[in-house]
């Protein structure tokens, strides 16, 4: 089974519709070769996605192919084998909420995402040792290929372009991604002359010989008849007209 999944980490999301519908017909020893690209969204869907593919008896291989952040890379972690693209980044943080209520409900909110935390941190841990990957979620990490494959969170790096990454939820980190993969593939500096063989004397010679074609040509023919402007007409539709 091939499948991609894209886009934030919800479960209106069409691209995990499809892995849903297709994790149902499939065979329990069929392989799986999942692509994934999101910044991430609903930490226990991200979790369920992940033991799912833990619990499947094929060959399960995960490639990252722009982004992998937040529940995005804990579906990663039920790989059996993950691999990234040369300038793709995964991403890992703690649990996080939003919540509004007295002081009693806000404490047990703090209380219950750090629960949700130790979860998350969990799906690192058969990669990771426990003391690194706290560190790593308490600083809210970006990884290179280079640093997870250091880190030992993913397996291989391959070489391609990353894939630009779709979010609502985090529209601001993904354009800033977008963004940078943007510069990182554009040309950084124009071609110079030298540079397409053309040395400085004959473009200046180029140059020359095009002026006097230019001055030529004007010089050969009859200046036109000037047409009378309207008193009435209003010069700046003359002007878009010509």
């Amino acid at each position: 089974m091939k499948h991609k999944i894209k886009g934030d980490i919800i479960n209106w999301n069409s691209s995990i519709w499809d892995f849903d519908y297709q994790m149902k017909s499939i065979k329990e020893d069929e392989d799986i070769d999942l692509s994934v690209n999101s910044y991430g969204g609903d930490a226990f869907l991200g979790i369920d996605i992940c033991n799912t593919l833990k619990d499947h008896k094929g060959l399960v291989t995960v490639t990252i192919t722009g982004m992998a952040a937040s529940a995005a890379s804990v579906i990663c972690m039920g790989a059996d084998k993950l691999r990234a693209h040369a300038n793709t980044m995964l991403m890992v943080h703690n649990a996080q909420t939003f919540v509004a209520g007295d002081a009693k409900k806000l404490r047990k909110a703090a209380d219950d995402v750090e629960k949700v935390s130790q979860a998350v941190l969990k799906s690192y841990t058969n990669r990771v040792d426990e003391d690194t990957m706290i560190k790593l979620l308490d600083d809210e990490t970006y990884l290179t290929a280079e640093e997870a494959l250091k880190y030992g969170l993913i397996d291989e790096i391959i070489d391609a372009e990353p894939e630009e990454v779709e979010s609502e939820i985090f529209e601001n980190k993904a354009k800033a991604f977008n963004n940078k993969i943007s510069s990182a593939v554009a040309p950084k500096r124009p071609v110079s002359a030298s540079a397409s063989g053309i040395d400085e004397n004959t473009l200046k010679q180029m140059f020359a010989e095009l002026r006097n074609e230019i001055k030529n040509e004007f010089t050969s023919k009859k200046e036109p008849d000037q047409v009378p402007v309207e008193p009435k007409q209003n010069l700046s539709t003359l002007f878009l007209h010509l």
